[in-house]
């Protein structure tokens, strides 16, 4: 009958040792987290506030946030790239990438519908990082770039490329995994247009005043989608591999899963040129009119 009773201050103690260490456990992990943004909060950016982002002709910029806007421009009258917050909530975000300018939407602010609008202004003829973790809308002006690199995109991401007179070298978009839409790529006159992966739905939408020789190469996709071809250029599309269909109405087949619209069919060498190396599921090729 002593014995439980003996042995009650010693589970008193090590009850008291594990709270402890749970406790300054907890407090490490709360102060490393808060150290690189996670759970801490520094203040929110007002807006109309331009933010200097530094690099040089190259910026990194890494945005986190749903519901996003980012309007995209380039000055020959900058040195380095520029963001100007558009919109409440916005918080500088230490968790990003070494050389990166990191910016968040604030928790508080994520919980509130609605747009959250940036211009992103950068170098003419320089190169643009653009990371994206979440989902929106990105809107390209009359923009003069060797290269536009996305990456990270973990949502459903829009690039809308309406406006004519843009000139890019390479567009090259790493990974998106929520879907994928891209509404008159050809404004961007590209010579290179370069897919990563894609999960999810997309409709690419290749028209537009594109003027001189571009390769598209998608390296792989999962899930049904579109390609929208212009009628106006002389174009080929192939797919090496499916898992699926390819649905190309009006487009004439020349075997091996390899298609031209009816300009390309009368011309030796097509000016767009579309590759798709890897898809499960079904692809839609639509010709569309200017």
């Amino acid at each position: 009958m002593s014995s439980p009773a003996s042995g009650t201050p010693r589970w008193h103690i090590l009850v008291a040792i594990l709270v402890a260490s749970l406790v300054i456990v907890g407090s490490l992990v709360i102060a490393a987290v808060s150290g690189r943004g996670g759970l801490g909060g520094g203040s929110t950016i007002a807006p109309g506030t331009t933010l200097e982002v530094g690099g040089g002709s190259t910026s990194s910029i890494s945005v986190t946030g749903d519901h996003l806007e980012i309007m995209l421009k380039t000055s020959a009258g900058v040195d380095s790239g520029q963001i100007v917050v558009g919109s409440a909530g916005f918080q500088r975000d230490s968790r990003a990438s070494s050389g990166t300018f990191g910016l968040r939407l604030a928790s508080t602010a994520a919980l509130r519908p609605g747009v959250r609008q940036l211009t992103i202004i950068v170098p003419e003829n320089g190169t643009l990082v653009l990371t994206v973790v979440g989902g929106g809308q990105l809107v390209t002006g009359q923009i003069r770039l060797k290269q536009l690199r996305m990456t990270g995109v973990s949502s459903s991401l829009e690039l809308n490329a309406s406006q004519s007179g843009s000139s890019i070298d390479l567009l090259q978009i790493d990974s998106a995994t929520g879907g994928l839409s891209g509404v008159r790529l050809g404004n961007l006159n590209m010579m290179e247009l370069s897919i990563g992966n894609v999960t999810g739905r997309y409709d690419l939408d290749l028209s537009g005043s594109l003027d001189r020789h571009c390769d598209v190469i998608v390296r792989s996709v999962i899930g049904n989608g579109i390609l929208r071809i212009p009628a106006s250029v002389g174009a080929q599309v192939t797919v090496k591999s499916i898992v699926g269909s390819v649905l190309s109405g009006g487009f004439t087949d020349k075997g091996g899963r390899s298609y031209v619209n009816r300009l390309a069919a009368a011309q030796a060498n097509p000016q767009l040129v579309v590759q798709v190396d890897s898809a499960i599921g079904q692809i839609q090729l639509m010709e569309v009119q200017q």
